[in-house]
Order: structure tokens, then C-alpha cells, then sequence
């Protein structure tokens, strides 16, 4: 009969003390977002694009050669700043232009970049720019 009582004490012991302990809750499964990365190139100059809430709008631009001169971009800028956030944008030496933007929220923003002449030896530039611009609508 002692044998029973020692070993009935610690299990009712252990019983009350997980009885006690707070109940391990499992925390909800976070929802899966997906980002989508749109790609926009020159090619893709005077068009309209969608892109969601969320997804990453990465514009890279090359240098544009005409006859004796080549048109180097500025990086590019949005219309909108509340629609397509800019978190990145360079302007690289050989002409080339980059940005990255995130569609923060739905509506429609141009993307526009300014090209700049750069002639060859012993020829001038034309007396204007060059205006590149993409829409984009997200939703």
C-alpha cells in the first residue's frame, strides 16, 4: 500500500502541473503572397502593362544609337509616387538606365525616362530629347 501511495503522488502531481501550464496554441499559417516581378525594356515604350498590388516593376533601359548619335537615358521616374514607389534607380555610365518600383497601391502611373544626346567626334545633337513613357496599370 506504500508502494502505491509514492507512486500515486508524483502522477497527480504531474497531472495538476500540465493541467496548469497554458495550452500551446498553434499560431495561424501566415497567407502565401506571391510577388511577380514585370519586367518593362524600351521595347515596351508608348504600351500599357498591369501589374498587381504587391509585385516588383523593374524598367531597365538601354542606350538608343541613331545614325551619329547615341541617346542616353536618365533613370527613370513615376508620375505617381503613391501608385509605383521607386526604391531603386541608377543612370549608368554607358547610357543604360535602371529603376525598380513596387505597386504600393491600386491605380494608374506613367513611367518616363528623359534621353540625352551624346555625339559622335565632330557632329552635334539634334536641338531636343527624347521622352520614353510606359503606363502601367495596377490592380
Amino acid at each position: 500500500m506504500k508502494i502505491m501511495r509514492l507512486f500515486t503522488l508524483p502522477a497527480v502531481a504531474l497531472a495538476l502541473a500540465l493541467s496548469a501550464a497554458p495550452a500551446a496554441t498553434a499560431a495561424p499559417a501566415a497567407a502565401a503572397t506571391t510577388t511577380t516581378t514585370v519586367h518593362i525594356v524600351a521595347a515596351n515604350g508608348g504600351t500599357t502593362v498591369h501589374a498587381s498590388v504587391g509585385d516588383i516593376v523593374q524598367v531597365d533601359l538601354t542606350a538608343m544609337r541613331d545614325y551619329t548619335v547615341t541617346w542616353y537615358w536618365y533613370a527613370p521616374v513615376a508620375t505617381t509616387a503613391a501608385v509605383l514607389a521607386r526604391t531603386a534607380g541608377t543612370a549608368d555610365p554607358n547610357g543604360d538606365s535602371h529603376a525598380t518600383f513596387t505597386a504600393s497601391t491600386a491605380g494608374t502611373s506613367d513611367v518616363t525616362a528623359i534621353g540625352r544626346c551624346v555625339p559622335d567626334p565632330r557632329t552635334i545633337c539634334p536641338p531636343f530629347t527624347v521622352l520614353w513613357k510606359v503606363t502601367v496599370v495596377v490592380s
